[in-house]
């Protein structure tokens, strides 16, 4: 499953930026992620042990390229393996998923869609200090 969403915002690139890419923080803006253990950091890269919010866990490589203010979450294990980017730009922030289900999670991934695509709308907003949309 492969979809980008994206939102304008008005408020100071570099603030947004420093929410996004707060790793520790993650839970706070994607409602998805129940929790998030680091395990390990090593330069730019953090290894961390997930916990999802619709259930099960896995392991994710989280990058941070701060010129180009690109967060990148390679998740390992877990329900679904892949990739998901978060850009912050001046007055916009995107998100881009790239990922793949997993076992007994693939019978479901059809009807998960629409509920990623809502849930990273609301976390974008939270980023960028805008109330989420109903």
């Amino acid at each position: 499953m492969r979809f980008e969403e994206s939102i304008d915002f008005g408020g100071d690139a570099e603030e947004v930026w420093m929410k996004a890419s707060a790793v520790r923080d993650i839970p706070m803006y994607w409602h998805g992620t129940r929790s998030l253990e680091v395990v390990s950091e090593e330069g730019n890269v953090t290894h961390a042990k997930v916990v999802f919010g619709f259930g099960g866990s896995g392991e994710a490589d989280i990058s941070k390229d701060t010129e180009q203010k690109l967060l990148t979450i390679d998740y390992i294990s877990g329900p679904f393996t892949g990739r998901q980017t978060v850009r912050v730009g001046q007055g916009r922030i995107t998100a881009v998923w790239d990922i793949k289900f997993r076992g007994a999670y693939r019978l479901a991934e059809k009807g998960s869609e629409g509920h990623l695509r809502s849930g990273t709308v609301h976390a974008l907003e939270r980023l960028a200090g805008i109330t989420p949309t109903a």
